[in-house]
């Protein structure tokens, strides 16, 4: 019963070895208290079939124990060997086979087993011990059963919030904006100087100036918007002069003395008229002397 260490339910298996590895000849035997002295037979009857001979080599069992130990919470494993070799893969290596080597050549000589005892928990080699077959087998005690970790609890974060984008208002100026704009109608021509008699046709120029664009009225104010030229179309009237017509001296003289002329003979004219209405016809004069 391992000192007492076995407990109901733990699993018994046995592996032997010599340069090979021959696992599962011996079935996996389950550990109950009323089943003891069955048990104990079975392997007993198992290991007298087999004979001790050949070469260790301890290559060909630690791969397979490494594996075990890792899905084991706690194991405990027998090696009986004749220390004829080295053991590799334990933190105890050094330490075992410098007790082969010091002992070997004794225990060849008095037909003595090593029993080296490994003790392992949550995958890890937590103790050993080395036996012979003549003193009988310690077991290191295992360390106190501590609970497996437990992973932190997952602090869930909370979201970010979305960053605000700020964005500059919008600002339209003006009336009858819209993005599918009517094209500007052509204005007529208007003369910038009319003929004041006689106005001769006007002529339109063979290429007429071309449309206005269409502007894009968003964020544009109306009001700095610079106003089209017209046109000016060409007309025949001879241009006004803004000059004062300048006199010469005589120029003046002879026109006063003109009008001068005219104002006497108005005179003159004026009088012969009021004679005539004074004397009367001839015949209102022959009635006068009838």
């Amino acid at each position: 019963m391992m000192n007492g260490q076995l407990q109901p339910g733990d699993s018994i298996g046995v592996w032997t070895f010599d340069n090979k590895l021959r696992a599962g000849q011996f079935p996996l035997q389950r550990w109950l208290p009323e089943n003891a002295a069955t048990i104990a037979s079975n392997i007993t009857t198992f290991v007298k079939r087999e004979h001790y001979s050949g070469s260790t080599l301890f290559d060909a069992i630690m791969p397979f124990l490494d594996g075990l130990v890792q899905d084991s919470d706690r194991l405990t494993v027998l090696i009986f060997c004749d220390g004829n070799g080295e053991i590799q893969g334990t933190p105890f290596d050094d330490a075992i086979n410098a007790i082969f080597k010091q002992n070997q050549r004794a225990f060849g000589e008095t037909k003595q087993t090593f029993i080296v005892v490994l003790r392992t928990q949550f995958g890890q080699y937590a103790g050993y011990t080395m036996n012979s077959s003549a003193t009988g087998v310690k077991f290191p005690e295992f360390p106190l059963l501590s609970q497996p970790p437990v992973p932190p609890p997952t602090v869930k974060a909370n979201p970010s919030p979305l960053p605000v984008v700020e964005t500059l208002p919008l600002v339209i100026i003006g009336t009858n904006v819209g993005t599918n704009l009517l094209p500007p109608t052509k204005s007529r021509p208007v003369p910038t100087n009319p003929p004041l008699n006689n106005p001769s046709p006007t002529t339109t120029e063979s290429n007429p100036p071309p449309p206005a664009k269409l502007l894009n009225l968003t964020n544009v104010a109306l009001t700095n918007i610079a106003p089209l030229k017209i046109a000016e179309t060409q007309t025949n009237a001879p241009a006004t002069s803004t000059e004062k017509p300048k006199w010469s001296g005589n120029g003046a003289l002879t026109i006063a003395a003109m009008f001068l002329a005219a104002a006497g003979a108005l005179v003159v004219l004026m009088l012969h008229r009021s004679r005539k209405t004074k004397q009367g016809s001839i015949i209102t004069r022959s009635m006068k002397k009838n």
